[in-house]
């Protein structure tokens, strides 16, 4: 299998996973936009919530060479393509410990798949400011995620 089928694999198989039947091409949140699909994964990956098959399995795709990207780990392929600042897993941390009690499922369970889904969103937005940091900001998103971590 080249990479390219192994990518458009993964791809349908997490579009499976999410309940859908369709091709990524007429999936309307991936179709026209791939590469949200990685983006969830690395979201997912920085809240600790990604199998280690799945990051293993986006390793092995070699996806840098899909995205011609200089990186060779996935997730430095993702920051580079979509330039991602050297902040954003900060971003990611503190909203998903300050919003985590609105992505619990009806069993009680929290879903990063829905969380990365509503962050990919609000990050993707023409003048998005979810990883824009005024003044003493950034110094005290890095204390709620060490403050959360440690009430884990």
């Amino acid at each position: 299998m080249n990479k390219f089928s192994a990518l458009f694999l993964f791809i349908m198989v997490s579009i499976a996973a999410h309940g859908e039947g369709m091709s990524i091409q007429d999936h309307p949140r991936y179709g026209p936009n791939p590469v949200y699909i990685f983006f969830e994964a690395y979201i997912q990956d920085v809240i600790d919530y990604l199998p280690e098959e799945k990051s293993a399995a986006i390793q092995n795709m070699d996806i840098q060479q899909v995205f011609k990207t200089g990186a060779s780990e996935w997730r430095d392929v993702v920051k580079e393509t979509l330039h991602l600042s050297k902040t954003i897993d900060v971003a990611i941390l503190d909203l998903w410990y300050r919003n985590r009690e609105h992505f619990k499922t009806e069993a009680g369970e929290y879903d990063p798949v829905w969380f990365s889904q509503i962050f990919t969103d609000e990050y993707m937005k023409d003048g998005s400011t979810v990883d824009v940091w005024p003044e003493g900001a950034l110094e005290a998103a890095k204390d709620r995620i060490s403050q959360a971590k440690l009430d884990e």
